[in-house]
Formats: structure tokens, C-alpha cells, sequence
């Protein structure tokens, strides 16, 4: 349930369909409630329509005028979508659909088109009901904000597909998660593992798909709630098999009761709750860039420097493998290190660009940089490496 509440809340449609939904019950409410005219001020009189031959220009104008504008918007957003995939990576999808203000745009124009066919409708209708003396005035002012709307999602639009405008909203979105965790540190701390471990109950995955980011807060009041230990034996991100083990615990915990599928979740969605994963996109997109389909080591450049600036200010993380409310009853789970995920990135860049001296020479200046941050990474991994 959890998955299919994720789905729908980061889907394009979910902001537009809620917009067009309330332009429509605005339409509607004014066609079902209707006032008299004759009580409107005199200086409110001046825009009140209710020729039926001008009520349906109007409206015929507005479906038409705003249907095009509309669809041209969304033909403006899949053009971005397949120059990202094909210039950069399809892994910046979500970033790119994750824009509101793109889907408060497309919401809008669609919800005008709404509102402008049900009032459409009431005026063909045969009913002696009055118009409402309102609907054409605010059918014009809301094509007059779409054509303002429509102008600044030409803007917005010509602006996301600049490739520093992308970097820079991975990059954003990766530290935003990387906050998160540092604030969860608070709750952390390192502790060895129970020698015991191997007794305690387990609790299988009942799905398959990626591991994403557990509620750690919640998971860690569970556990002393129930005065036991959680161990998280998969790590997050990592691609879970059906009925492989995913959780362990100290003592009996009804998984049906507690529902630990909403807070350890297995998804189809790449977690992007992590920081990791956005460094992993900037990966992707360097080595794009580095291609000779692409050719624009530019690209890579700038991946190359969010990519280091991401690994320095992540080695702030103390490296916890367990959370608790009250120091006794813990649940653990093992992150991705700073080290591993340096190794990571590096060995796989460094495979598709050591021939291209100044891609090479950029790699060695981040290392360089890493280490006097204190990261731990040393040159061996631009070293010897066969992928």
C-alpha cells in the first residue's frame, strides 16, 4: 500500500489531476449554487455575461485557444525528457518529472479546459436555472493567467534542459538526503553486532525490488515499544529477492500488527531518498558526457566536481550501524561507506576516461582533493582497474 501511495504522490499526473478536480467542482458549485445578478454592485454588473450566443463564443474560444497551448506544453516536456535520456541519462527522469511548478503549469491549463466544457454544457442545456453571472468573467481571467503561465514555462522549461541547471538539481536533491540522515545521527550510534543474531526471528520480503531508504525513526520507537532489537540485514538500495531475508528481530514481532512494510519498503522505484543515488546518477552522466556519442567532457567536468564536493561533505556521517530512542534496544542497518562509494564512482569513471588527458587529470585533482578532505581513498583506485 505504501509502494502505490509513493507511486501516485511522485506520478506527473497526481498535481494536475488535483487542479483540474477543483476547477471542475468550481464549475460546478457555481452551476448548482447561482445567485441573482441584479443584488451584484453596479461596477461588478460590467462583466457579467449571459447571451447564450456570446456565452458559447467564449467558451468554444477558450477550449480551443488553451487546448493548444496545453498541448504544446506537453509536447515542450517529453522533448526534455528524451534529450535527457539521450544526452544524459534516463536516471534524471524523476528529477526532472519531481518539478512542481512544471505540473502546477500543466494542472492549471488543463483545469481552465475543465471548467470552460462544464460551463459549456450548462449553457447548451435547456434548463431555466440563471447562468452564473461569474462563469464566462472567470473562464477570461483564467486564460489570461494560462498565456502568463504558458510564458514562464517556456522559461522554466529551456532552462531545465541546460545541463549545469541538471547537475545542480542532483546535486541539491542528494544533499537534501544527506541532511536528512545527518539528522538522524542523533538516534545513531556505532554498536557490534549480537553474537546471537543468528537465533532471532526473521521476517522475509514478500516482493521483490529495491530496498528503500527504512524509517528509521519509527523502526527505532518500534523497538522500544517492544523492548527488542531490529536488525535491517539487507542494505538500502540494494535489489531484494522474493522471500529473501530482509529483517531480524530479537524477539516475536507480528509483522501483520506492526506492518513492517511501511517502514522498511520494497519498491520497483529506484530509492532516491538516498544520497548515494543521486551521486551514482552524476556518475552515469560523466561517463555520458565522456562518450563519443556525446562528446562533451564539459559535462563530465562539472559531474566530476559535484561528485567530489557530495563524497567530502558526506564523510560527515560517522559511519552509524545502529539507531535507538533509549540507548538499550537498537536497530541496526549497514549504509554504503564514504570509501565504498568513492571506490565506486571513481573505478568506473576512471575505466571510460583515462584516455582523455584532461578527464584523467580532473579525476586525479578530485582524488587529490578527497584526501586532503580526509576521505578515505587513496590512488590505487585510479589504478589497476579492470571493469
Amino acid at each position: 500500500m505504501l509502494s502505490i501511495i509513493r507511486r501516485i504522490y511522485n506520478s506527473i499526473a497526481l498535481l494536475p489531476t488535483g487542479i483540474a478536480l477543483f476547477f471542475a467542482l468550481l464549475s460546478v458549485l457555481q452551476i448548482i449554487f447561482p445567485f441573482d445578478h441584479q443584488l451584484l454592485p453596479g461596477y461588478f454588473k460590467s462583466v457579467v455575461i449571459l447571451g447564450t450566443s456570446e456565452l458559447q463564443f467564449i467558451f468554444a474560444f477558450i477550449i480551443g485557444g488553451i487546448f493548444t497551448l496545453t498541448v504544446f506544453s506537453y509536447t515542450m516536456v517529453m522533448n526534455v525528457l528524451n534529450r535527457s535520456i539521450n544526452n544524459y541519462s534516463p536516471r534524471l527522469i524523476p528529477l526532472i518529472l519531481s518539478e512542481r511548478n512544471h505540473q502546477l503549469i500543466l494542472g492549471f491549463t488543463s483545469g481552465t479546459i475543465v471548467y470552460a466544457m462544464i460551463m459549456s454544457i450548462a449553457v447548451s442545456s435547456n434548463t431555466t436555472r440563471e447562468f452564473p453571472p461569474f462563469g464566462a468573467f472567470l473562464g477570461v481571467v483564467f486564460s489570461i493567467c494560462c498565456v502568463f503561465l504558458f510564458i514562464y514555462f517556456i522559461h522554466s522549461v529551456s532552462q531545465s534542459i541546460h545541463v549545469n541547471y541538471i547537475l545542480r538539481k542532483s546535486y541539491d536533491r542528494s544533499l537534501k538526503n544527506l541532511n536528512d540522515l545527518l539528522d538522524l545521527e542523533k538516534y545513531g550510534t556505532i554498536e557490534q553486532l549480537p553474537t546471537t543474531m543468528k537465533t532471532w526471528d526473521t521476517i522475509k520480503a514478500k516482493d521483490c525490488g529495491y530496498l528503500q531508504l527504512p524509517e528509521l525513526k519509527s523502526l527505532a520507537q518500534l523497538a522500544y515499544k517492544q523492548q527488542a532489537h531490529i536488525s535491517i540485514e539487507v542494505q538500502p538500495g540494494v535489489f531484494v529477492l522474493e522471500n529473501q531475508l530482509l529483517l531480524r528481530t530479537s524477539s516475536s514481532i507480528d509483522d501483520q500488527a506492526h506492518n513492517f512494510s511501511k517502514q522498511v519498503s520494497v519498491d520497483s522505484r529506484v530509492p532516491l531518498e538516498l544520497n548515494e543515488t543521486e551521486i551514482k546518477h552524476l556518475v552515469e552522466v560523466a561517463i555520458k558526457g565522456a562518450s563519443p556519442a556525446i562528446n562533451d567532457p564539459g559535462t563530465s567536468l562539472s559531474a566530476i566536481d559535484y561528485i567530489t564536493q557530495l563524497l567530502v561533505k558526506r564523510n560527515d556521517l560517522k559511519g552509524n550501524n545502529a539507531y535507538s530512542m533509549d540507548g538499550k534496544h537498537f536497530v541496526y542497518v549497514q549504509h554504503l561507506s564514504n570509501a565504498t562509494l568513492a571506490s565506486y564512482c571513481f573505478k568506473e569513471m576512471y575505466h571510460y576516461m583515462s584516455k582523455d588527458p584532461v578527464l584523467n587529470k580532473a579525476l586525479t585533482n578530485a582524488v587529490e582533493i578527497l584526501m586532503e578532505h580526509e576521505v578515505p581513498v587513496s590512488f590505487n583506485i585510479l589504478k589497476d582497474t579492470h571493469l
